[in-house]
């Protein structure tokens, strides 16, 4: 493996590095793109995009790209309208609402903007009053009274302390009868007890309207999910792997001589011929690092645990710097048996010799199999993570994880869980 990629390698010191490395770090969604806006300012080259290639090509890779091309162009009306219109980040859409009447003065308009500081992509209040009043030179209760306000402000429910009060922001928005708005205010705030108001002849009234509200309240601020594209797929039989690149979305390149003997044509026709052999390069970059991965993390492609890789260890097994591998994985995935990965993920940290990913995976599976009625509490999840690798950790890390695993909050868990068994 090593000898193989150290003749790739040997091409790099006359290839063009400018050229080299957007094209290494570029995603294979956007790689068509990149390509295009090269060849336009080259006369000799000629590209056709992976799906037009002919029918030589793999159907399961073109198979693959149409799937792909149909996911993204069956958008509904509504997200394409909302794309549209999602230019304006959460925090502008609440700068530009601070004024009158809402905010008259300049030390409450002083205020709300630095409340919005301590708001996070949720939309959730994060923040410490006493220090936001300590920043403002004023009171507690003038700051307070501040973020009351924000139960006006656009998307409903932001500035909330959490879901609880953010419901009780949104219902303002609700045109509701006085029972109702009573009974609506008093299941939230005693929402861990919710079946109490079953019986009363309003509830499933209540229930719809619960169901209407956003948890988290800048939910349509939150980035999308975005459609993968496997830069390539690693398949294993019979304990045997076989790597297979997604030549589908690899545009080909045709070089042409054009009708003139000058410098410009001399050098259009080296620079085309180079971006021919640096795509090359990227597919072989890939497949070198994927190879390495399976051998490094060979028990987790069998079905177990990642182990703790560095950077550094794939950098110096390949005879790259560090930072072409962290280029080199930037926004590219491969498939597996196990499902579509990142290829950052397999890149992990350790704890006295435990990987985070290992730990991340217990945690994920004690949230799993918790109790509906009485969720784990991060406090239970330290210890229990304690206990099982015989680490030492602080509790922080256990949020931290939580929410790389977009894990919510044990009061929140409770609240989801309540609202899909009523």
């Amino acid at each position: 493996m090593k000898q193989a990629f150290s003749l790739q390698q040997k091409q790099l010191p006359r290839l063009s590095m400018q050229t080299w490395l957007p094209l290494l770090q570029c995603s294979l969604s956007d790689l068509d793109k990149h390509i295009q806006s090269i060849t336009n300012e080259n006369p000799c080259l000629e590209v056709q995009s992976g799906f037009e290639i002919s029918e030589s090509s793999s159907s399961s890779s073109h198979s693959a790209f149409m799937e792909y091309q149909q996911n993204v162009t069956n958008s509904s009306s509504d997200e394409i309208e909302w794309m549209s219109v999602a230019t304006e980040s959460l925090y502008e859409k609440l700068d530009n609402q601070i004024s009158a009447p809402l905010f008259p003065t300049p030390i409450s308009q002083k205020i709300a903007k630095q409340i919005i500081y301590y708001i996070n992509d949720e939309g959730y209040f994060e923040g410490n009053i006493e220090e936001v009043a300590a920043q403002c030179e004023t009171d507690v209760y003038k700051v307070e009274q501040v973020r009351q306000r924000f139960a006006y402000l656009e998307p409903i429910g932001v500035g909330a302390v959490d879901y609880k009060e953010s419901f009780l922001f949104q219902l303002n928005d609700f045109e509701l009868d006085d029972e109702l708005s009573i009974l609506l205010s008093s299941m939230i705030l005693q929402f861990d007890h919710i079946e109490k108001f079953i019986k009363h002849p309003r509830f499933h009234d209540a229930k719809d309207m619960l169901k209407k509200l956003n948890n988290p309240p800048a939910i349509s601020y939150m980035q999308e999910e975005q459609h993968i594209l496997p830069d390539m797929y690693i398949e294993t039989k019979d304990d045997t792997f076989t790597i297979r690149i997604n030549h589908a979305f690899y545009p080909n390149l045709t070089v042409n001589q054009i009708d003139k003997y000058d410098n410009f044509a001399k050098q259009k026709f080296k620079e085309a011929r180079e971006l021919v052999k640096l795509l090359d390069l990227r597919k072989a970059t890939l497949y070198n690092i994927a190879l390495v991965l399976i051998e490094k993390q060979y028990a987790f492609f069998m079905g177990s645990e990642l182990k703790a890789l560095k950077l550094q260890d794939v950098a110096d097994e390949l005879g790259f710097n560090e930072s072409t591998i962290s280029r080199a994985i930037s926004d590219k995935y491969l498939e597996c048996d196990r499902g579509v990965f990142a290829f950052k993920d397999f890149f992990s940290n350790a704890i006295d010799n435990v990987s985070t990913a290992e730990i991340k995976n217990f945690l994920q599976r004690l949230v799993d199999s918790e109790d509906k009625e009485k969720p784990l509490s991060d406090k239970y999840l330290h210890e229990k993570i304690e206990e099982r690798f015989g680490v030492k950790m602080v509790r922080r890390s256990i949020a931290k994880y939580r929410q790389e695993l977009d894990i919510p909050a044990f009061k929140e868990r409770l609240f989801l869980y309540k609202l899909s068994s009523i």
